[in-house]
């Protein structure tokens, strides 16, 4: 009988689709990964899925490693290593026969050469592997070579580590929750400590706060849009503002010039890191908080909502070794989270990656982060050259703002190295025409990228209040087909009156082709850019957004507000009603 694989397993269970799975085997091509793990880091699949399935087609035993105590006989069966590298572990040992949990268990190879090593007949049981790797950690521990070398460090007892002030900051942390409950604190503190924990609570980026003459006004930006939350006297701002610096670790007593600083809170379980910037205005400075919240900020690629005909080919993109993508879009369409994501993708144990950031926003394990200081001088382009003698594998700049940065990062991308950036540009041919604009000479632009996309961030309508209205009247500027039913959140509840809840992303992919180098070497419009572009199959922003309005995602108003309307578009629209016109005359 032929042994099932694991992808064949899950398309069985119909946990996974067949574009998941071709997706996934192209993610792997060149790693040194299990399709298992690919499948889960992608965000498919779940670890315990994994193992429910593998249980219920295997007909094997399902296990909860905690709920083991193996002696350090047992586990002496199994390097530490090999379990490590494996995801296995010895659980029990009875007579010639020894229990062993995988993660895997279609891992034939590993399981003939723990019985040859040991000289005994297994026994598979089947585990999670986040349940595996906690309980190798708790039963191993660090190894008695580990001690060894521990114990044989000198003490450097005259050696003092002193704490940066901004690093103490960063660590230190506050405890709003306590904050919250404290009745004693002043009222100051509990103010601050409100607008802040509500912010958290409401799933906020931004807290703006913004004088008035008489009074301040208190707006969260929720799913991109600001709205009025809060207001309080204008007579308590000066406290208000210094409380806020004194987070941040600001002067206080300088309210002429903006300042930018960093803290962060624990609210409940959750941690979220704050970036404050100052901002003097006429009735008193202004404070923005940007909240960076790692749960959210660092999301699987598969998340995102990046359809498969985008996906499949991005992934091709950034696993060659070198070449260059860049990403596009508006400031707050979302271009780091992409970025992050993509890091999240290419970050292995083989792979030097450092990235190139202003400023750092999410720590990623793994990579190294460098923060830009344009202060002193520690400019993209200073900190891209040292980083270049660094041995990189992947490059992360955070953006491409000059022709000294742009010329680097493309020669780099040409010298072995695989570059991300972004770009702020509306669409994907923009950004072609951005950086020749900026002096990068074209034989350097189409040597050097190997594709573009260009994102946007929606709001998505609630599905509590989602009603279906009447074609909107602005349909009439648009040169596609009618659609079978419009929808809209009418507010609720839910979505706070907005009739929105959540966002999605919207993409546009432009792959640099052989067709498309040579019309950029040579003399070339923007209108011939996008028409080599949609040959090769280059959908643009507001096609892929009106897809989401026919599938009832999002609504026609949000696709006018936020996606940027092609020319060429207008211009089919156009040649149509003309060519009408010339048939209605002939007619007459």
């Amino acid at each position: 009988m032929k042994r099932k694989k694991l992808g064949e397993i899950l398309l069985d269970e119909e946990l996974i689709s067949q574009e998941q799975l071709e997706t996934a085997l192209t993610m792997q091509k060149g790693k040194n990964k299990k399709l298992g793990k690919v499948l889960i880091e992608m965000g498919y699949i779940t670890d315990m899925q994994v193992a429910e399935s593998l249980t219920k087609q295997l007909s094997l035993p399902m296990v909860d490693c905690s709920n083991y105590s193996p002696s350090k006989d047992v586990l002496a069966l199994v390097p530490k290593d090999i379990a490590e590298s494996k995801i296995v572990l010895p659980l029990e040992l009875r007579g010639k026969n020894l229990l062993l949990a995988m993660a895997n268990p279609l891992d034939w190879e590993t399981i003939e050469d723990i019985s040859f090593e040991t000289g005994l007949k297994l026994s598979v049981a089947i585990s999670s592997e986040n349940n595996i790797v906690n309980s190798i950690e708790n039963l191993y521990g660090a190894s008695k070579e580990s001690w060894d070398f521990l114990r044989e460090i000198p003490s450097y007892e005259e050696v003092e580590f002193i704490k940066h002030d901004e690093a103490s900051e960063d660590n230190k942390g506050i405890n709003y929750q306590s904050l919250y409950h404290d009745s004693e604190a002043p009222p100051i503190v509990k103010l601050v400590t409100m607008i802040i924990a509500d912010a958290v609570n409401f799933g906020s980026s931004d807290v703006h706060i913004e004088p008035r003459e008489k009074y301040v006004q208190v707006r969260y930006r929720i799913d991109g849009n600001l709205k009025n939350i809060h207001q309080y006297s204008a007579n308590i701002h000066d406290s208000v503002v210094s409380r806020i610096k004194i987070t941040a670790n600001l002067d206080i007593t300088n309210r002429r010039f903006p300042q930018d600083g960093r803290s962060a809170l624990r609210l409940k379980d959750k941690a979220v890191d704050l970036r404050i910037s100052t901002l003097p205005s006429v009735y008193g400075e202004k404070i923005v908080i940007r909240l960076l919240d790692p749960a959210t900020g660092l999301i699987p690629l598969s998340y995102l909502g990046i359809s498969d005909n985008i996906l499949r080919p991005l992934i091709e993109i950034f696993s060659q070794p070198q070449g260059m993508l860049l990403v596009t879009g508006p400031t707050g369409s979302g271009k780091t989270t992409t970025l992050y994501s993509i890091l999240q993708q290419l970050r292995t144990e083989t792979k030097n990656i450092i990235t190139l950031e202003d400023p750092v926003e999410y720590k990623l394990a793994d990579i190294t982060q460098v923060h830009i200081n344009e202060a002193i001088g520690f400019t993209f382009a200073n900190a891209l050259r040292s980083v270049l003698r660094q041995d990189p594998d992947i490059v992360m700049v955070g953006e491409i703002r000059d022709m000294e940065t742009a010329e680097i990062a493309s020669r780099a991308a040409l010298t072995g190295h695989f570059v991300l950036s972004t770009l702020h540009t509306n669409d994907t041919v923009s950004s072609i025409t951005r950086l020749i604009d900026i002096g990068l000479k074209p034989f350097l632009v189409t040597a050097a990228v190997s594709g573009v996309i260009a994102q946007r961030l929606v709001r998505k309508i609630c599905v509590n209040c989602k009603t279906e209205v009447a074609p909107p009247e602005e349909l009439t500027r648009f040169n596609i087909p009618p659609l079978k039913a419009y929808y809209k959140g009418t507010g609720c509840e839910a979505c706070k009156n907005t009739g929105s809840k959540g966002r999605i992303g919207i993409y546009e992919l432009l792959l640099m082709d052989t067709k498309l180098k040579r019309l950029i070497s040579k003399n070339f419009t923007v209108d011939d850019l996008w028409e080599s572009a949609r040959q090769s199959g280059t959908r643009s922003l507001f096609e892929q957004a009106w897809s989401k309005v026919a599938e009832g995602v999002i609504s026609v108003e949000e696709v006018i507000a936020k996606i940027p309307y092609p020319h060429f578009l207008e211009e089919e629209k156009k040649a149509k009603e003309t060519s009408a016109e010339n048939i209605a005359a002939g007619a007459s």
